[in-house]
């Protein structure tokens, strides 16, 4: 393992954990010592972005656990919480179980509606595709009504006897309760563990610290090592692979680990190296403005899968540069809020006209250069100086403050990019909705050339893969138990 392992924590609690901006680019060597200094800052977009100070260690790791936290995540476990009593509350319309556990005595409400919405018998739900079957044309929100409540199975199960000609009955498991707990704790801690947690945001001064490399078999073939890579790429947006062959389907294997390749009109693989007569920027030699790539689709790919075959052997050119657009955001966020504003709520107009793989093409798409989510959380960077339309459809007074809000944005990102020259063998993976990168130019001859095969994934399939690593683990940990 590379010194470069040096972690954040990421705290589920937060939105993040900011490291300083710096002065100026950074020329990264990966052997480079160096000094860093880091500090935070609130991310004002929720209640729950609040900026927490990162710790060196997995992104993985959690917080320190709260008794029910620990109650909710020991349910994988051989033994489980006990109801010791259960009741219907008429006055909220909710079923009340009570917990006793280690001398520890909790309580938890559930919706009596939502409950008949979940009801787990085979007239309600099918198992073998886990989908709930109830027939909402016949379900009367307004009707349900509870008769009676009582614990059963020795205090492992519940059963709620309905006021329904109907429906009689339905039973929940403790564990399959207690899974989907309606307290806010427990809500927070199911978002950040199953759903997506919060990335940790970094500058310049603190790429040496979060940039974390893995050896390309090992992925492969460890599962464990599969979702440290992908728990890394969630929290900071970039890794480094290693030592992959110095072939060009190795991109095609590294996706097929986790899903599959997300094909767009430049083909499922596509080859970065200068090109007389390309429809792309990217395949020429000279200077790559700093971009996020395909801002033109509503759905664009979530991860740069970029591998290196052959590296320029300029001694200036051909470097990489990146930068974390969260950062940048929140930096704006927090310091030029008005300017944060204009980029958040103005809608640009992208497009890229030509043809390649796919044949010929026309893309067009309309959306903020920073683009928030509904919970406030940020969701995705869109930037791209070739890709941005001549168009743009806005009131012509916002035009000259957009583009003075862009100035910032585009100063801030130049100054907390860092620069660095992959090697032959080396895959650099990073979240194409966050991360900002580009290159520098190189001298292109016959016996100076530059090679990368590059390829797409989505973060829908990236998340998938590990919600599925995460519960095979936990299935092996829970029959260890059984078996110690």
């Amino acid at each position: 393992m590379s010194a470069l392992r040096c972690l954040a924590t990421l705290n589920s609690r937060v939105a993040a954990a900011i490291v300083a901006p710096a002065g100026r680019r950074v020329s990264f060597n990966f052997s480079l010592n160096r000094t860093t200094t880091r500090r935070t800052f609130a991310n004002t977009g929720t209640p729950l972005q609040k900026a927490a100070t990162a710790a060196t260690t997995s992104p993985s790791a959690a917080r320190p656990e709260t008794s029910r936290s620990k109650s909710v995540r020991r349910l994988d476990e051989a033994t489980s919480p006990k109801i010791s009593d259960a009741c219907y509350d008429a006055t909220e319309s909710r079923v009340v179980i009570r917990l006793t556990e280690d001398d520890e005595h909790r309580r938890y409400e559930f919706p009596a509606v939502w409950l008949r919405d979940n009801c787990r018998c085979e007239r309600c739900f099918h198992p073998g595709s886990t989908s709930r079957v109830l027939d909402w044309e016949r379900f009367d929100v307004e009707a349900v009504r509870v008769a009676q409540v009582l614990v059963t199975n020795d205090g492992q199960s519940v059963e709620v006897r309905w006021n329904d000609e109907l429906h009689r009955s339905s039973v929940y498991d403790v564990k399959w309760l207690l899974r989907r707990s309606f307290e806010q704790q427990d809500t927070a801690d199911y978002l950040q563990q199953w759903y997506r947690p919060r990335p940790v945001v970094w500058g310049a001064d603190g790429f040496r610290e979060i940039l974390k490399e893995f050896r390309f078999e090992e992925v492969l073939q460890d599962d464990a090592v599969l979702r440290q890579w992908i728990e890394a790429l969630i929290a900071y947006g970039v890794v480094m692979i290693k030592d992959a062959p110095l072939t060009e389907n190795e991109c095609r294997r590294l996706a097929d680990r986790v899903g599959f390749i997300r094909k767009t009109h430049y083909g499922e693989e596509f080859i970065v190296k200068a090109k007389e007569g390309t429809s792309n920027v990217a395949y020429l030699s000279t200077p790559l403005q700093m971009h996020t790539d395909l801002p033109y689709y509503d759905y664009k790919p979530g991860c740069n899968l970029l591998h290196c075959l052959v590296q320029s052997t300029n001694v200036v050119g051909g470097e990489n540069l990146i930068a974390d657009g969260f950062y940048v955001a929140e930096y704006l966020r927090q310091h030029h809020p008005d300017e944060f504003r204009l980029l958040s709520e103005t809608l640009v107009d992208w497009s890229d006209l030509g043809s390649d793989e796919g044949g010929a093409f026309h893309s067009i798409y309309r959306a903020p250069v920073i683009c928030i989510g509904r919970d406030g959380r940020l969701e995705r960077i869109n930037h791209s100086v070739p890709q941005r339309d001549s168009r743009f459809s806005v009131p012509i007074d916002r035009v000259e403050p957009w583009y003075r809000a862009m100035k910032r944005f585009v100063t801030v990102l130049h100054r907390e990019a860092v620069s660095f020259k992959t090697a032959p063998g080396d895959i650099l993976t990073f979240s194409n909705v966050r991360m900002v990168h580009g290159r520098n130019g190189y001298t292109d001859t016959a016996g100076n050339t530059r090679h990368i095969v590059g390829a797409y994934l989505d973060w829908d399939e990236i998340y998938s893969k590990l919600r599925v690593l995460k519960a095979a683990a936990s299935a092996a940990s829970a029959g260890n138990e059984k078996h110690t």
